[in-house]
């Protein structure tokens, strides 16, 4: 409900002071959006391309695409522990939101240490540029003198940091990322407009209930000054990391159901849908996501393998 928050804020020109960021149903299958601490964490180079149409049918719902890759750079593995190991990686993210919408460039740096033979733990950061824009031409206000009709450009680039840290092992992932950690101001946009930090903080953990059957439970709770607090519970059900099924459900907003199917050994597919439950149910239709995975991992020396976290693949 982003837009719905901000543009009050912007049409009245008063200070905008939460920006909330773009929300994902499938949080788990694209962890590195939500963190930049993830860079590194998988054997191999990690690719993602995805697109999110929310509350279909409502005039100026959100549309989201964007696309991530990051992978490692790996010493040699010594006594039983990997050293030195280096994640790099990008992510590019458009949102579009009514006559709201930013574009975001992001480089990602982390460092991966081993803290035990099956435990890492990682500190990364994203930095980039934001652009944000307001399409001040198809604005409809009553009052004709609203100051944010007076400025002087609709379009800002700020500069973005986003600083990460992570958890991981082979079935138990978490982590916490303040996005928007300098508070950027928009002089060009309202009166006194600017962007609010935000806290995100996921984990989760792979429980074996079969031979090859896993169930993995995860959550994602974000919260910023002046917006509510929004939590995301899903749980996924997953056979021979091939095919999983799953639920959830984000606070005062929708269910989720999702399903993810890998295929010709280096792709998966994943698919979403959110069933609205707040009051936008009765203009609009639900909310559709797909994300598709490439992870083309080989078969690598197991001396400079790291440990691969199949709760988040």
């Amino acid at each position: 409900m982003r837009w719905l928050l901000v543009l009050p804020f912007l049409l009245g020109a008063t200070a905008v002071v939460g920006q909330q960021l773009s929300q994902y149903t499938q949080y788990v299958f694209n962890q590195f959006s939500v963190n930049p601490a993830v860079a590194g964490s998988k054997d191999c180079l990690d690719l993602r391309l995805g697109y999110r149409q929310q509350w279909v049918g409502l005039e100026g719902a959100p549309v989201t695409g964007w696309a991530s890759v990051h992978g490692a750079l790996r010493g040699k593995k010594r006594k039983g522990y990997q050293t030195n190991v280096h994640g790099i990686g990008g992510f590019v993210e458009a949102d579009n939101a009514g006559n709201w919408g930013y574009t975001r460039f992001l480089l990602a740096y982390a460092y991966n240490m081993q803290l035990s033979r099956d435990m890492h733990m990682a500190l990364g950061v994203f930095g980039g540029v934001q652009q944000m824009k307001l399409n001040v031409g198809e604005i409809v206000l009553s009052d004709f003198n609203d100051p944010v009709l007076g400025s002087a450009s609709s379009v800002m680039v700020a500069p973005e940091i986003t600083p990460g840290i992570w958890m991981y092992n082979k079935n138990t992932f978490g982590g916490l990322a303040l996005h928007q950690v300098l508070g950027n101001r928009m002089p060009d946009i309202g009166t006194d407009s600017k962007l609010a930090r935000q806290f995100m903080l996921s984990g989760g953990h792979r429980f074996r209930v079969a031979r090859k059957t896993s169930l993995t439970p995860s959550a994602l709770l974000k919260f910023a000054a002046g917006v509510p607090m929004a939590l995301d519970l899903n749980a996924m059900l997953e056979y021979n990391r091939v095919i999983g099924f799953g639920a959830g459900y984000r606070s005062g907003d929708a269910l989720t159901l999702m399903m993810r199917v890998g295929f010709l050994q280096y792709f998966q597919l994943g698919y979403s849908y959110d069933i609205t439950t707040s009051r936008l149910r009765n203009g609009s239709s639900n909310t559709h996501e797909i994300i598709l995975a490439i992870t083309p991992c080989g078969k690598d020396d197991p001396g400079m393998r790291m440990i691969n976290c199949p709760a988040f693949d």
